[in-house]
């Protein structure tokens, strides 16, 4: 089946029905030719010559890299499984064979293959992106809801290639098609071998596409046309292969508008953007005609094509804006369509979805910007190429095009009924492994807990030791496992960043049930997030041996302790404060240490010159004798500062404004004294350490000497603060 590239990829000219004029006597010969064919993007006619080659016993590394790209390029996944099998085979195999593999793999519906095809490209993926592509949960979450859509056929469909139908009014669309076999010369596309692309319109009848007839005026040509978006004001905009070629010889796409012309159009007036450089291409109009979506491979992008918009400034269409990692992916993305309601659909092979091209819908946010994108599910998306989805003004009906099996020609157009609207489901998976052999334990029973450690729901591994559960944005979770012979094991995760992701992947290791284990998971302080990345040590207190771990993804840690030792646990991440919790395992013989029981576990940034407040630090009248909460809490920052010594820490001590100004700085510089006398018999160095009363000087409220404030006002001043003045290195 021939894949939609040829509508938005690089286009190649045309030539008349053409085939190998001489013929070949060696495979060397063969691949020379389906090496020129390559070069001008004629994948169909290199792909030909390479299959003579190989049959002729040239299987080397560049053939069949050639032949499994030519196959990937031409939509035909079952030969790209065949050839990328071979490659990923070959030693110096590049990371992203591993990733079209996987692509092809899934192209096909063997979807755990590609899983484990595409772990292997994430590993080699430099950075701290993810490394597990979790597609069998994809696969599982967007078949969940099959009712969600009943899709039909259409009667326009032909054995040729139709597609990307646009609406033209509520009775009639625009489409492209290859039918027109007219004869005399037959202009073919050099990428796959079709004919081109001309527009037909047709009409609706229920939801059916019946009585397809060419466009009138003269928008057609010998080159291809489509996909199109006719503007409120019954223009035409469309997308043609360039007739000038770039600089390296290769024709783009750009954008052309045409005006109505009966019941056709006529024109071809170049769109404000286009360049042959680059393809511009698939516009999609607004219905209030101010936003101009288009498709793009301009420079600056995320990578392959990109969706961008432009907004209406007075008859002008204003400089495109990339449309953000909420829709864009290193990949591909194409085929805009933006709904009445401001909907914007496109189809996307980068971001998670069930093979090939899929539909996704995506909604603006108040400032215009898209956040995420929702992958609209099978029945409309299945492991082959789905896109150019459109829907009619209600959001109920409308068409899409795909190139399934099943299906009249290569790409057909098909009608849907969506019953149900979208929606985006979020969801929380992942393995139970037993960490005595790393293997994935079946039928352990798993919980998933809110943050207060309440049971939301329960369920049991499969057979892959796999479990999956329904979460929500923007909230903090826990998963439980339990099996005979286990000590429980947990996992914590956060939603806050999930909306692109969709998906959180936390294995759960059950340890044996042996020996004593100190576990925790550690957040941060201002946002309760869980922290990756906190260097933990457990440090014996009698051998001074330490062994150092790293908090995950959800900030858990895990460690295997020795019985009747003393220890220290320090938790230290760059730019915040380090955390010391002593902890015992005297008389422990077995069990599971939760040591976020012991401590609170929350990283706090260190912001320089920032004051903190010590809230229990308070003197009643006069006094400066400190009171046993005061020592309490001075006791905190004696750890704090011996915790991290790098700091050099101002106490500050305010009065209540109200005080006569001199008394007041004599009574703070009092109380001042009291505080850092404390520090420094708790240990603290005398040269990390200054206290000093500021008396009325540093109101918080403005108000002060001759200032006519309430008690409460002028009480509010009346406090005592510490302040980070520097990190020196200890």
């Amino acid at each position: 089946m021939r894949a939609p590239l040829i509508v938005f990829l690089l286009a190649l000219g045309f030539f008349g029905l053409s085939g190998r004029v001489v013929a070949q006597e060696s495979p060397e010969a063969h691949t020379r030719i389906a090496d020129r064919f390559y070069q001008r993007m004629a994948y169909a006619e290199a792909k030909a010559e390479y299959e003579v080659a190989a049959d002729m016993g040239a299987l080397n590394e560049h053939v069949v890299k050639r032949l499994a790209d030519c196959s990937m390029k031409l939509g035909d996944t079952t030969d790209g499984e065949i050839w990328y099998a071979q490659v990923v085979k070959f030693l110096n195999r590049e990371p992203d064979d591993l990733f079209m593999y996987a692509q092809a793999l899934k192209g096909n519906g063997k979807y755990a293959q590609a899983e484990e095809w595409m772990d292997r490209y994430l590993a080699l993926v430099p950075g701290n992106g993810p490394k597990t592509s979790n597609i069998q949960d994809f696969v599982r979450k967007f078949t969940s809801a099959m009712d969600r859509f009943t899709v039909n056929t259409v009667s326009i469909n032909t054995e040729k290639d139709d597609l990307c139908a646009a609406w033209a009014g509520t009775d009639r669309v625009v489409f492209s098609s290859s039918r027109d076999t007219t004869v005399g010369m037959k202009w073919r596309s050099a990428w796959n071998d079709a004919p081109f692309l001309d527009l037909y319109t047709a009409e609706r009848s229920g939801n059916d596409l019946i009585h397809a007839r060419k466009v009138t005026g003269n928008v057609n040509s010998r080159l291809h046309e489509g996909p199109v978006s006719v503007a409120p004001d019954g223009s035409l905009w469309y997308t043609r292969t360039n007739s000038a070629r770039s600089t390296n010889g290769v024709q783009r796409l750009g954008i052309l508008h045409a005006l109505a012309d009966g019941n056709g159009w006529s024109g071809s007036d170049g769109f404000l953007y286009n360049n042959p450089e680059c393809s511009v291409g698939h516009p999609s109009i607004s219905a209030d005609g101010k936003l101009f979506y288009f498709m793009s491979d301009m420079p600056g992008g995320f990578g392959g094509t990109d969706l961008y918009v432009c907004k209406d400034q007075g008859g002008r269409w204003g400089e495109p804006k990339n449309l953000g990692a909420g829709v864009n992916t290193a990949r591909n993305e194409a085929f805009p369509y933006v709904a009445d309601d401001g909907t914007l659909y496109f189809s996307s092979n980068g971001l998670p979805g069930l093979g090939g091209f899929d539909v996704f819908a995506a909604k603006a946010g108040i400032n215009g910007d898209f956040d995420y994108s929702v992958n609209v599910g099978a029945p409309v998306n299945g492991p082959k190429d789905d896109f150019s989805f459109i829907i009619d003004k209600a959001g109920k009906t409308g068409y899409f095009t795909s190139n399934r099996p099943g299906g009249q020609g290569g790409d057909d157009i098909y009608g849907f009924v969506m019953h149900k609207p979208l929606e985006q489901r979020f969801l929380c998976t992942g393995t139970v492994v037993d960490d005595e052999n790393a293997k994935p334990m079946a039928d352990a029973e798993v919980h998933l807990l809110d943050a207060d450690g309440a049971v939301l729901e329960t369920a049991r591994s499969d057979a892959q030791g796999r479990y999956s559960f329904p979460v929500k944005e923007g909230r903090r979770y826990a998963v439980k496992a339990r099996a005979p012979g286990h000590y429980d094991g947990i996992a914590h995760l956060g939603t806050a960043d999930i909306g692109q992701k969709q998906i959180v992947a936390r294995d759960i290791h059950l340890v044996p049930d042996a020996g004593i284990w100190l576990r925790g998971a550690v957040a941060y302080k201002e946002d309760s997030a869980f922290a990756q990345e906190v260097k933990v040590s457990v440090v014996n207190l009698t051998s001074f041996f330490s062994e150092v771990h790293q908090s995950d993804i959800g900030g858990d840690f895990i460690f295997r302790m020795q019985p009747n030792e003393d220890f220290e646990i320090l938790l230290e991440k760059p730019g915040y404060f380090s955390i010391s919790v002593p902890l015992s395992t005297l008389g422990v013989k077995q069990g599971v240490l939760e040591l976020g029981e012991v401590r609170d576990l929350y990283m706090e940034r260190v912001r320089v010159g920032k004051p903190l407040p010590l809230g229990f630090v308070v003197w009643s009248g006069n006094a400066t004798t400190l009171s046993p909460t005061a020592r309490a809490q001075l006791d905190q920052l004696a750890e704090r500062m011996q915790v991290n010594p790098d700091m050099n820490v101002e106490v500050g001590v305010h009065s209540n404004t109200a005080m006569d100004p001199a008394k007041a700085l004599s009574l703070t510089q009092k109380r001042a004294d009291a505080v850092a006398d404390y520090l420094r018999a708790k240990g603290v160095a005398k040269g990390k350490l200054t206290a000093k009363g500021y008396g009325v000087t540093k109101a918080m409220n403005g108000c002060g000497p001759g200032v006519q404030c309430t008690d409460a006002q002028n009480a509010a001043n009346e406090r005592v603060e510490y302040t980070v003045t520097a990190i020196t290195g200890s």
